[in-house]
This record gives structure tokens, C-alpha cells and sequence, in this order.
């Protein structure tokens, strides 16, 4: 009976991996570097961190994010309780309604010198004292609309003053807090530019002759996806804390990262050996050995059959009740960006290149069938 039912699984598992589509590729052999694990620190350079400040007075009266939080350039950050906006605001108001009654006054004496009743040196006095009313109110409408105020909207507005984002990024840190007193561009937090974060390596002296500029860099945080960056500048000096070389790198995406934090990281050298390798997601631990799945011979002769026929035979289930994969055991020898560097395996030689939990579950029920029949 057991022997039924642990044919039956087989039976079941190779119709699970028929209509799953399990991808396969060639062992070929692919030149590999040495690979040189480092400590980093995650950074940024000054001029892409952004402050925050008021260029108008005042006291904080209302936050309107948190550290972490993302904005937008344009965003608005908090609301001021400005004296001196609402004294800008009263003389704005001030100088404009002079500025209407001694226009109006203006165009009557203009009337009047068209009739030569008014002197040519009059006239240009009159003319003088309200260009500079004019110039009076165009220079509160310049600081008023650099600090972000509407002047047309200065009658609702009252004395709240609004600070918006300057750029894009993450509210770094909130250094003033509600309440505190803002004057002479006092830098209220600052916003970080995620997408100008660097990775600072710290790299053994003994390795000092391999790095160069341009070589790629691994992060290792256990982010859902990998992040990679590029060596774009060797310090000329020892770091004297580590006793280490620096190198900096550019990184591609940094979105789960955060400024100074600590990672490990991998920098692949320059590629000067060859070696037959696998895809890295080939590569699974199983039964304590690092494996990568291998088609049996019957499945390997099957798939060259059709191949050699250019469409998909029907498979009979009833034709194959073993497992249609083995478990290859391979010692890893170097690694890259992509591949995995393996002894194990021959060129040429077809194996699975992705999807092996598929594989190795099967594989796995296929065991625990086998000892309890």
C-alpha cells in the first residue's frame, strides 16, 4: 500500500513540476575576480543635505511632518507666528493705500501741467515721491513673496508664516522644536536626498592594490532586493581610526537605507580567472550541502527529444515515477554580481536555474515518502 501511495506522490509531483515552468540553463565557464567583504557606512555628502529655515522671524507654532516623514519639494513643513511678517503686512498695507491717494493726486496735477498750470520742477517732485512710494511697495513684495508669502494674501493670512520643503527627500531630523524662537536663518531640521546616499568602505591595506574605480559594490542589509553601487573614488589616505583604506561608491537605489547606518558589503574585483558557474539563484542549501538541481538522465534525454523537435511532446505521467531531478553537491570557489563559480559540475551540463524550491520541496516529500514506506 505504501509503496501505492509513495508511487502515487511521484506520480503528483512530476505533474506539479509540468505545469510548473521550471527554468534551466548551461554550465559555462565565466571570468570571476576575487570578491573582498568590507564593513561600510552609509553617508552623504553636505551639499545633498538640505536645511530648513525661515527667512522671516518668529515662533514655531505647528510641525506639520516627523523625522522619516517623505516630501516633496514645495511641501509645507510648519506654520510661524510672525511679528514681522504682520509688520510687513501693516506697512504693505500702509504704502499702498498712500500709494492710491497720491496717484490719484498724481494723474489731477499731471492734468493740470498738460495745461501749464503747474511747473515742469513741480511736477517732477510729484513725480519723484511717488516712484519711490512704488519702489517702497515693490521691495516688500520681494521679500514677502522670497519668504513664500502671497502679498495679495496678506489680509487672511495674518501673522502666520508657512516654511515649504526646498527639495525632495526625508525629513532628517527636527532640530528646533514647537515653541522655540526662529530668527537669522536658524536651520529649523533638514531633509535628505535619498537618492544621493554613498557607501564609505573600509578595506584591509592588503587589498589596497586590487581596488579601483568603477568596480562594483554589493550591499549586504537583507533588503528584499538587492543594491548595488559603483567605486567612484579612492581616498589618498589611511583612515587613522580603522587603519584602513576608504572607498567611496555611488549607489544605484538606496530606498531601505539610512543615513549612517552600518552594513556589510561585498567589492568585486577585476575578472582574471575563469570558471565553469551557475546562475546564484541555482544555488540552494540542501541536506546540509550547498547543491543546485540537476535534471535526471531521463529528464535530460527527454528535453533534448524536444528540442531536437522544435514543440512540447505530451508527457505521460505514468512514465516517469521518480523524481525527475537530482541534488548536485558543489563547492563554491568565487562569486559575482550574478554568477556563482562551482566545482561539481561539467560544461555544457544542463541544471535549474531558478524556481529550485520547487525542486527541493519535492525532493524533500520524496525523502520523508522513502522512509516511511
Amino acid at each position: 500500500m505504501s509503496k501505492i501511495l509513495f508511487s502515487s506522490f511521484l506520480i503528483f509531483s512530476a505533474t506539479f513540476l509540468g505545469a510548473v515552468q521550471i527554468p534551466t540553463d548551461t554550465v559555462q565557464s565565466r571570468p570571476f575576480g576575487a570578491t573582498i567583504n568590507v564593513n561600510a557606512k552609509v553617508i552623504q555628502q553636505k551639499n545633498d543635505q538640505h536645511a530648513l529655515t525661515s527667512s522671516l522671524e518668529g515662533y514655531i507654532e505647528e510641525y506639520y511632518v516627523r523625522a522619516g516623514d517623505t516630501v516633496k519639494k514645495g511641501s509645507q513643513i510648519a506654520r510661524l507666528r510672525s511679528v514681522a511678517l504682520s509688520k510687513l503686512a501693516i506697512d504693505y498695507q500702509s504704502l499702498k493705500t498712500q500709494y492710491t491717494h497720491f496717484d490719484k493726486n498724481f494723474q489731477s496735477d499731471k492734468a493740470l501741467y498738460e495745461r501749464g498750470m503747474i511747473s515742469r520742477q513741480e511736477m517732477t517732485t510729484k513725480q519723484i515721491e511717488r516712484d519711490a512710494l512704488l519702489s517702497q511697495i515693490k521691495g516688500i513684495e520681494v521679500q514677502l513673496k522670497g519668504s513664500n508669502v502671497n502679498p495679495t494674501s496678506l489680509k487672511n493670512n495674518g501673522n502666520s508664516h508657512y516654511v515649504y520643503a526646498s527639495a525632495s527627500g526625508r525629513i532628517g531630523e527636527i532640530l528646533e522644536p514647537v515653541g522655540a524662537f526662529i530668527k537669522d536663518e536658524k536651520v529649523m531640521a533638514t531633509i535628505i536626498n535619498a537618492d544621493a546616499f554613498y557607501l564609505q568602505c573600509y578595506i584591509p591595506l592588503k587589498y589596497s592594490a586590487q581596488v579601483q574605480k568603477g568596480q562594483k559594490v554589493l550591499i549586504k542589509n537583507n533588503a528584499p532586493s538587492a543594491i548595488y553601487g559603483q567605486i567612484n573614488r579612492v581616498l589618498p589616505s589611511v583612515d587613522e581610526a580603522t587603519q584602513r583604506i576608504t572607498a567611496l561608491a555611488s549607489l544605484d537605489k538606496s530606498t531601505s537605507l539610512y543615513l549612517n547606518q552600518y552594513v556589510g558589503a561585498t567589492i568585486y574585483t577585476q575578472k582574471d580567472k575563469n570558471y565553469l558557474a551557475v546562475k546564484k539563484s541555482a544555488l540552494t542549501f540542501f541536506q546540509n550541502e550547498w547543491v543546485v538541481f540537476v535534471p535526471t538522465v531521463a529528464k535530460a534525454h527527454k528535453e533534448e527529444k524536444k528540442e531536437e523537435h522544435g514543440k512540447h511532446e505530451e508527457h505521460d505521467d505514468h512514465e516517469e515515477e521518480k523524481a525527475p531531478y537530482e541534488a548536485r553537491v558543489v563547492e563554491i570557489i568565487a562569486k559575482d554580481d550574478q554568477y556563482v563559480a562551482v566545482k561539481g559540475l561539467k560544461a555544457g551540463e544542463r541544471y535549474v536555474s531558478d524556481k529550485s524550491y520547487y525542486v527541493k520541496s519535492m525532493l524533500l516529500k520524496a525523502a520523508i515518502g522513502e522512509h516511511g514506506h
